[in-house]
């Protein structure tokens, strides 16, 4: 008798509906019962698709970042110079924060049990580190192509690429114990602004 076909589009939903559930009552009270029923499928269903929450946490990880590296890789293949592909990249990757919601709380708990794992002399979460080291090449790209074009100044490409993304999560972080829509426009704008003029020759 063959396995059962699972249906990618159900598992998608198991995981929407996972990352609203963490989001609300956090991973350890959040419940396979009420994952289920946001999902709007039977508690069973779920355990045939996931063994567990940490196998839905894990998979709620990949979707995430599989998102933000998809987007990223879009705007990377547009037609822009280097100075409007990194504004553009810098923003988009800051004002996401905006379409994820739900998914930024989950994005705080993969980043601290990826630092944890490292502190702790453990395999890091792969998904994390290949999703960080693929952001960062694709700056370092843009860099490099506007250095070429002669619209920014010689450089160290790592360096820059890694304040570029600690920028975009600073930013983040700061907005979400914040909520100030307004102040958060403004200071995005005067933000990265002067990174931009930064990298001017």
């Amino acid at each position: 008798m063959s396995p059962l076909q699972k249906d990618p589009a159900k598992a998608d939903a198991i995981i929407r509906a996972a990352i609203h559930i963490f989001a609300r009552d956090g991973l350890d009270k959040g419940k396979i019962a009420d994952i289920a029923t946001e999902a709007g499928i039977g508690k069973g269903t779920v355990y045939e698709y996931f063994s567990s929450k940490d196998e839905i946490f894990h998979a709620m990880g990949d979707t995430i970042m599989s998102d933000m590296i998809d987007a990223s890789e879009k705007l990377y293949s547009m037609d822009l110079s280097p100075h409007d592909k990194l504004r553009t990249f810098m923003r988009m990757n800051i004002e996401i924060i905006f379409e994820m919601e739900d998914a930024m709380l989950i994005m705080t708990e993969i980043w601290a049990q990826g630092a944890r794992a490292i502190k702790h002399g453990e395999h890091p979460n792969t998904t994390l580190y290949n999703a960080s080291r693929d952001m960062k090449q694709l700056v370092i790209n843009i860099l490099k192509a506007g250095v070429m074009a002669q619209e920014f100044r010689d450089m160290n490409y790592d360096g820059v690429a890694t304040l570029a993304l600690a920028f975009i999560d600073g930013f983040v972080w700061q907005f979400m114990v914040s909520s100030d829509r307004a102040a958060f426009d403004r200071a995005l704008v005067e933000g990265i602004e002067s990174f931009m003029k930064g990298l001017e020759r």
